[in-house]
């Protein structure tokens, strides 16, 4: 009976992991519980300025804390989705500063190094087919440079 429900519990939690979720922040559940407990991996969608503001500010609204530390609680991922590819309203600096991975609204997952010059160790980091935002003023090292072109990542620059 026991080896039964272990192997349930253990299919159950298996089918967890690879299940993903999206919603979009204007109907995010106040008790997102029953989501937690069905994917290992939430989506918010149609997020702004405001919202990452509100993320990275230190006071934020009670039920965001409440719904982030629940998330962390089950070991749900969250992914934050622009509503749009962010230009030209997202600042750079804010995806160095949130634990979230943020993705634009076809599929690019954003990345920033904070640092002046963005060397091998900055973007080795950064998965294929995804995208470093960078200020005009950051230089990128010969090997950072052959490493983005080698592994198809865009780089995306601003003033």
């Amino acid at each position: 009976m026991i080896e039964k429900l272990v192997k349930i519990i253990v299919q159950r939690l298996k089918l967890r992991a690879t299940s993903k979720t999206t919603i979009a922040i204007s109907k995010l559940p106040y008790d997102p519980v029953a989501i937690f407990m069905e994917s290992g991996t939430v989506r918010l969608t149609q997020v702004n300025k405001h919202f990452l503001e509100r993320i990275l500010g230190g006071n934020r609204a009670e039920s965001l804390t409440v719904w982030f530390e629940k998330a962390a609680d089950y070991g749900v991922t969250i992914e934050l989705e622009l509503y749009d590819n962010g230009e030209p309203w997202i600042d750079y600096t804010m995806l160095s500063q949130l634990m979230f991975p943020v993705f634009t609204s076809n599929g690019e997952r954003l990345f920033h190094s904070s640092g002046q010059v963005i060397c091998y160790s900055d973007s080795a980091v950064i998965p294929s087919g995804s995208t470093l935002c960078k200020y005009k003023k950051q230089l990128i090292t010969p090997l950072a440079n052959e490493y983005l072109t080698k592994n198809n990542i865009a780089v995306r620059e601003r003033q």
